[in-house]
């Protein structure tokens, strides 16, 4: 029988790669490759973080595609659901997301941040000096996934009422749906978006939506496309928005050390905004994690067994 060829794409190998690439070469034969320069020729497996279609287009005899990572816009899903490819990512740190999710919102509408840079500044704002609780809100979870689910579990636990939007699935008897976005702003206090890129998602907070926000929050951990940028500043400035804490953005910086500012409008200058530099994901031992979540899941499927976490291509989530 032919030995199955693994492509793993890495940026440089380490401990979590090293011990991949050691059970994984039990089963198979396994080629290191960087991000960008492969060819899939002869490979059947392949585990990376991104690949484009023009990539794609060298495969001759792929049938799985791992990611060691929670998001899949970054792969062709389209042509994947075409050719019949499985695509299987990680949701190894959803529960460590949802943390930082929750204490996001809590520094939020604590006003944790403003207080720390005004006192460095010796200022005691004397004249609005109050905060509001999370416990006595009402929460909204635009996103029911995995990281959506831990988050409404942490809420729960807590005592915060808890609301999403009935798409079908199962949910906790103790959480309240409702039927539409709109309908979820008017109920709660403060959103808990955790959603996918998605055409269905690109640009689902508009000036629309933000007028339902007055004097509410939000608090982002998903794909940034979801939020109209101007939208979130207007409401924000003159919408009369309580709030937002963001932690993802349209663009990284390209290279470690460069200073990337992800935004066009001056966010930096508002008091009832947090900035978070896509950090919910980035826990001290997340990447060991994702690698040794998806290095299970390739060994399960090589064995013929279930790997879980199987993405709708059609869907692209």
């Amino acid at each position: 029988m032919k030995k199955l060829r693994i492509c793993l794409s890495i940026a440089a190998t380490d401990e979590a790669f090293a011990e991949m690439i050691k059970k994984l070469s039990d089963y198979a034969e396994v080629i290191t490759v960087g991000l960008d320069d492969y060819s899939l020729e002869g490979v059947d497996i392949f585990i990376g973080k991104k690949m484009s279609a023009e990539k794609l287009a060298t495969a001759d005899r792929l049938k799985a595609v791992f990611a060691y990572k929670t998001g899949v816009d970054d792969f062709p899903v389209g042509e994947f659901a075409k050719r019949n490819i499985l695509l299987v990512n990680s949701h190894a740190n959803s529960r460590y997301i949802a943390e930082y999710s929750f204490g996001l919102a809590i520094a939020l509408v604590s006003r944790i941040a403003e207080f720390d840079r005004k006192m460095r500044l010796g200022d005691w704002d004397i004249e609005d000096p109050y905060w509001q609780s999370l416990f006595g809100m009402k929460a909204g979870l635009v996103g029911f996934g995995h990281i959506g689910r831990e988050i409404n579990a942490i809420l729960s636990a807590n005592g915060i009422e808890t609301f999403t939007i009935d798409r079908g699935k199962d949910y906790p008897a103790d959480t309240g749906l409702v039927s539409s976005l709109e309908e979820l702003c008017s109920v709660t206090d403060i959103l808990f978006l955790s959603l996918p890129r998605t055409p269905a998602t690109d640009g689902m907070f508009d000036e629309k939506i933000f007028r339902l926000l007055k004097g509410k929050f939000i608090v982002n951990v998903g794909r940034s496309n979801c939020i109209n940028e101007k939208a979130l500043y207007d409401a924000l400035t003159t919408g009369g928005m309580a709030g937002a804490a963001i932690d993802t953005w349209r663009a990284k910086p390209s290279r470690a050390g460069e200073l990337f500012i992800p935004f066009d409008h001056p966010f930096q200058n508002l008091d009832n905004i947090l900035l978070s530099s896509h950090k919910a994901m980035q826990l001290c031992d997340g990447h060991y994690q994702y690698v040794k979540d998806i290095c299970a899941r390739v060994m399960a499927y090589i064995e013929g067994k279930p790997t879980g976490n199987e993405v709708d291509c059609t869907k692209g989530y």
